[in-house]
């Protein structure tokens, strides 16, 4: 198939469409020229209500109009447009003019550079409309087996000693008191200590309803227990993803070398800082169905006739919304669209099949995991109201047209996803193709969407080891679409091209660092991390507790026990609130977990103006910098008195 002529010319209409796009942004800079000033690192803030007023706007409008107008615009051009391939070159040197024109406007507020720029992307893109490329002739694919080789073993255990650490109580205890671990798994998970208390309804689960459900399964008993447990799970879907990945590529690009050094690049892009493993949202955790679901999905596209692979497909799609709401809403909308493509456009059949049988089996598993109070509009609102919370915040800051090496993650990998969602949606929907071209265009198109649905939100913020995670699936598409270019080159050429990237990957994995953002990266990161690959060469330091999880002795958990019921909500006023609930075994009366560091003022009310008791650890009036430790203090002040003491805790009844 002539994939590469075809990549050329929706390449030139993405372009155009870019073009097109960055024109009504510079517009949109010059109406709203007066952008707050942020510092980009993370000890200082910004003013979070003038970012949406000021910024929101612009970089909405700009990556909104593109992700929807770029591959509507290549479908088109693939549609009418045979009269010539377009130019590559041209392509990419439109692409590379209006990101100088945005880096001038926005960075500089040099409207004037921005706008002969533009002009100049303007003249090459009218250039190309005539241009052609020779593209030799590829031969039609055949139908390539799925093996599992000797070889494929020896990288699925170099990825296991890469990623598996040596001490699992060394990494957890490093996090220390970070709260992301906590209020993804642990938090959510100490509420099913009660019973019949429903997510939404009675307290907050941070990104998915069933989150804590599946977690309090394995968390064992204790505060250590539920802080390793949440760690290792987290390296362990890291992992599994991961060799997913590497077996789709192996398929895909048919160079196990190949997959296995992308792979090893992003895993090992992943480590940043000091501390691993203990953010959830900067591994693959929120996404662990996403290469089985893409490939359910390109099944389906191999014979779109039969049901049967679009049912898996929607299945899975509403494990994930119940597991990672975002995540979830992502795979509904790549499935119906991949549903009403393939086979002919549109096939409303089976997109309504996949939505119905999508919403109705998260509904279903809802009932079953939670009860008929599932059934009412406070449940559905809550459970989609964190997309509105997380939508903004880093998604709201001006857009930073940097043009060092993270340029990669600002445009070029969602222009490829643009050509390829427009690309793939022709080729599915002729369906003249062999089913081994259906089934791999259909998986395409699904990384292809969920990769910019991925990449949008976190786009051009400072270095962030979620960009890399965010990349994966777009990564696997622009690895697919250089070895069509390079299967025509010459062995020895494509050689010393494959040996040029791997020394430059290697180079950006030791170098790779953002003034804006001074953490460890890479390699240097990852060299803290007592990995099974680098036990044996290094010995690292014993890890250590930190200070708080001391206070948490029998004494304070017979109190804690000894004043409530086995199935009684409770309130802990504390740094690590969750580490003694966890040891008491007792659900919290908390609405969030962490309380302390709770992101909406209106949890801590809602928290304690429903308590007539409270657990208190004074170690909090030592760490009185938080708003919300003050405004616990305040309250406790105010509404409750002292009843007993025992240990590092004491006991407050509600004033009458």
């Amino acid at each position: 198939m002539q994939y590469t002529k075809e990549y050329s010319v929706a390449a030139r209409a993405v372009v155009a469409a870019l073009l097109g796009c960055a024109a009504a942004y510079v517009a949109l800079l010059l109406l709203k020229n007066h952008l707050p000033a942020f510092q980009w690192n993370f000890d200082d803030g910004f003013d979070l209500s003038a970012a949406q007023k000021n910024c929101d706007v612009c970089k909405k409008a700009f990556y909104g109009a593109f992700f929807l107008s770029a591959p509507i615009a290549a479908a088109a051009a693939l549609y009418v447009t045979r009269q010539s391939s377009g130019s590559l070159t041209l392509s990419t040197i439109t692409a590379a003019l209006v990101y100088l024109a945005l880096y001038a406007a926005n960075d500089y507020g040099s409207f004037r550079y921005a706008l002969i720029l533009l002009t100049m992307a303007a003249v090459t893109v009218g250039i190309n409309r005539g241009a052609n490329n020779y593209f030799p002739p590829v031969k039609a694919s055949t139908n390539f087996p799925f093996t599992v080789r000797m070889v494929d073993l020896l990288a699925v255990a170099f990825l296991v000693l890469l990623l598996i650490p040596s001490d699992l109580e060394r990494v957890t205890s490093v996090v220390r008191d970070e709260s992301h671990k906590v209020s993804y798994f642990i938090g959510p998970a100490l509420y099913n200590y009660a019973h019949g208390l429903v997510p939404g309804l009675d307290y907050h689960s941070h990104y998915g309803p069933a989150l804590g459900w599946f977690f309090h399964l394995i968390m064992g008993s204790g505060w250590k227990s539920a802080a390793m447990r949440a760690v290792g799970l987290n390296i362990a879907i890291t992992l599994a993803t991961y060799i997913q990945a590497y077996f789709l590529l192996t398929y895909l690009i048919r160079s196990r070398l190949a997959a296995i050094g992308v792979v090893t690049a992003l895993a090992v892009l992943a480590f940043s800082t000091a501390n691993h493993f203990y953010s959830p949202s900067a591994y693959p955790t929120r996404f662990p169905l996403l290469i089985v679901f893409a490939l359910a999905i390109g099944l389906h596209c191999s014979a779109p006739r039969r049901p049967a692979w679009l049912i898996v497909s929607a299945i899975m799609c509403a494990v994930s919304l119940l597991w990672q709401t975002e995540i979830g809403l992502f795979f509904l909308l790549t499935g119906a669209f991949v549903a009403a493509v393939a086979g002919g456009f549109p096939d409303y059949r089976n997109a309504l099949l996949f939505i119905v049988t999508s919403i109705a089996t998260a509904l279903l598993l809802c009932l079953l995991l939670f009860g008929s109070r599932v059934l009412s509009l406070t449940f559905l609102i809550e459970c989609f109201r964190p997309l509105v919370l997380y939508g903004t915040g880093w998604g709201s800051t001006p857009i930073k047209w940097a043009l060092s090496w993270s340029i990669l993650y600002n445009l070029p990998l969602q222009i490829v996803g643009c050509i390829t969602i427009g690309w793939a949606s022709i080729r599915l929907s002729r369906a003249s193709d062999s089913k081994r071209d259906l089934f791999v265009t259909g998986v395409l198109l699904t990384l292809s969407m969920i990769g910019i649905a991925l990449m949008i939100k976190w786009v051009n913020r400072t270095l962030d080891a979620v960009w890399h995670q965010n990349a994966l699936p777009l990564v696997i598409v622009a690895a697919w679409w250089i070895r069509q270019f390079s299967a025509a080159w010459q062995p020895r050429f494509r050689n010393a091209a494959g040996a040029s990237v791997a020394v430059a990957t290697v180079l950006a994995l030791l170098f790779v660092q953002d003034r804006n953002n001074p953490h460890l990266y890479g390699l240097r990161s990852y060299a803290n991390y007592p990995s099974l690959l680098t036990w044996p060469f290094v010995s690292p330091s014993p890890g250590t507790w930190q200070e708080d999880f001391g206070r948490i002795t029998e004494t304070e958990t017979k109190f804690i026990q000894d004043n409530t019921k086995p199935d009684e909500r409770v309130l802990v006023i504390a740094m690590m609130d969750w580490a003694y609930l966890a040891q008491a075994h007792r659900a919290p009366e908390a609405y969030f977990m962490p309380l302390l560091v709770s992101f909406d003022a209106q949890f801590m009310n809602r928290s304690m103006s429903a308590a007539n008791k409270l657990f208190y650890d004074n170690i909090v009036e030592r760490r009185p910098e938080s708003p919300r430790v003050r405004e616990a203090m305040e309250r406790i002040k105010q509404d409750f008195m002292p009843v007993e003491t025992k240990g590092n805790l004491t006991l407050y009844e509600r004033r009458h």
